[in-house]
């Protein structure tokens, strides 16, 4: 197939050679082929497809193969690719359900048979349909937020889904006698939260470790959904753990506790891995919550979980409840945020000035705040709207695109009303044009930027975020006077504020408490005893 590859690489980009390709692919599929190799040479065509954008051509290509297909087994590889490239071209199939379903039923038929790898490789199928995220992030609400009884009832009449869960082994709890003094910290990829607190313990005198998991090739296979799924899975059979790689056992045994920042795939390989013994500890955010990560996470072999916000905390002890069952410690801990930075007096039109930080994902819904904008403005013309952050969608959804487009329209009709400002590279300054900071959003975890805006003296208008709602919402983390269900609910509370939102008591009020329960200087502490135990 790699000569196949490489001829149809340079020509996929036209409509037409596209096309070509499928019909090429049609006449292919009329020569008799096992069904293995046909599996996997639609798969690889339909890569060539993917990896260009082209998800619709993708899905084409595996339909064409699943219709040609002789037996279950093939068949239901093909259907859950299809539905799977569909899925990454923002499309929900229509047969998702019964796809899923099919999907489990081969994972038990392989289970029953003792074939654990195949049953773990269609298992990790049917999580990667259910938890992908043109389900969760999109413009319709996540069926894991809206109804999870509802979206897990398929796997919980699945034994392979069942094995899965099981913990026949549990690790002996470490018992830690002092202050951690040596911190080793695992990621995966993304080092956002890594590198400030790491330069924070060490200059505090603890030695700081880091390994980025997904930085080792030797270990990055391991680290796939499938090979996790398999690794779970042979635990809760019989509770067998992959070994420790060799090359991570220095690191491992120097530590005093091992710390996870963000609970996805680090997590659930190091809570599966044979030879940590010292205290793993791990933080979650709100983007691990909609994965199956922490359904896959051996929670017996964590001693404490951080959460950014009680919202969070409650999606996952009812999504992964496990973790409750195992006696993990749980805490609820704000992100790191120096809001004292922020405060500094508004300039002139801060009073008029509405703004939206980080607006340009559906997930922030910045269509709710030109709703709210054009409320103020139906008897005043002087209110005005920032959007800060890049002008670029960020969205990969295709079915996020009629969003942006109609959105694009309607702040064009706005003109001077909108100012797109682009990134920027000091918030507190333009923080000082804002007299009034919003939080539009349909799912957030804690929203930094919002309470950034509250430090600068901002009064903060927070949306009833509508997908965590039924979890306790926006009101569960942030006083409810800053809380509202509509966009002329927000007006009202803004004209309420008047004549200068940001001199008002209500600002005042939001920005004491911001300074007050959310500035890392005072959270730091409550953060530092769960990590190192002080």
């Amino acid at each position: 197939m790699g000569i196949v590859r490489s001829a149809l690489d340079g020509v996929f980009r036209l409509r037409a050679a596209r096309a070509a390709g499928r019909a090429a692919w049609r006449v292919h599929l009329l020569v008799p082929t096992r069904a293995d190799v046909l599996v996997d040479s639609s798969r690889q065509i339909a890569r060539v497809y993917a990896e260009r954008g082209h998800h619709e051509d993708a899905a084409a290509v595996l339909r064409l193969s699943e219709s040609q297909a002789n037996g279950s087994e093939a068949r239901t590889q093909l259907a859950a690719a299809r539905a799977l490239a569909e899925l990454d071209g923002g499309v929900v199939p229509e047969d998702l359900a019964t796809v899923v379903e099919q999907t489990l039923t081969e994972a038990d038929r392989h289970l029953e048979g003792g074939e654990i790898a195949a049953s773990a490789a269609r298992l990790a199928d049917a999580l990667a349909l259910s938890y992908h995220p043109a389900r969760h992030f999109g413009t319709a609400p996540s069926p894991l937020l809206s109804d999870h009884r509802t979206f897990f009832e398929p796997f919980e009449r699945s034994s392979t889904f069942q094995a899965l869960l099981g913990d026949p082994r549990p690790r002996p709890r470490p018992t830690r006698q002092a202050r951690t003094e040596r911190l080793l910290v695992l990621g995966y990829d993304n080092r956002t939260f890594i590198e400030p607190l790491a330069a924070e313990y060490r200059s505090a005198g603890v030695e700081v470790r880091v390994l980025d998991l997904a930085a080792d090739p030797g270990l990055r296979p391991s680290l796939s959904l499938r090979s996790l799924v398999e690794a779970r899975l042979r635990y809760g059979l019989d509770g067998a753990r992959p070994p420790l790689p060799e090359h991570l056992a220095d690191d491992v045994a120097w530590a005093d506790t091992v710390f996870v920042e963000w609970g996805h795939r680090a997590l659930v390989w190091a809570s599966l891995v044979r030879g940590i013994e010292a205290p793993l500890v791990t933080r979650l955010h709100r983007y691990e919550a909609m994965t199956p990560m922490p359904l896959l996470t051996a929670w017996s072999s964590v001693e404490r979980a951080v959460f950014v916000a009680p919202a969070i905390r409650a999606v996952v002890e009812a999504t992964a409840p496990a973790i409750t069952r195992a006696g993990t410690e749980v805490h609820v801990v704000p992100n790191r945020l120096e809001l004292a930075r922020c405060a500094r007096d508004k300039l002139p039109g801060a009073e008029r000035t509405l703004a939206l930080i980080g607006w340009n994902k559906v997930v922030k819904d910045p269509a709710w705040a030109l709703d709210v904008l054009a409320a103020l403005r139906v008897t005043d013309d002087r209110w005005r709207l920032l959007l800060v952050g890049e002008e670029k969608p960020s969205d990969s959804l295709e079915a996020s695109f009629d969003y942006h487009e109609d959105l694009t329209k309607r702040i064009v009709k706005l003109r001077d009303a909108v100012e797109v400002t682009g990134f920027s590279g000091d918030v507190p300054g333009l923080l000082q044009q804002v007299g009034v900071i919003l939080s539009t959003s349909r799912f957030e975890g804690t929203h930094e930027a919002l309470l950034e805006g509250v430090a600068s003296g901002a009064l903060p208008v927070v949306r009833n975020w509508p997908a965590l709602r039924p979890w306790g919402g926006a009101a569960s983390l942030y006083p409810p006077e800053w809380v509202v269900d509509s966009p002329q609910a927000a007006a009202a509370r803004i004209l309420a504020a008047q004549p200068s939102p940001p001199e008002s008591a209500a600002a005042r009020s939001a920005q004491r408490w911001a300074l007050s329960e959310m500035d890392w200087d005072v959270v730091r502490p409550e953060f530092d005893a769960v990590v190192l135990e002080v």
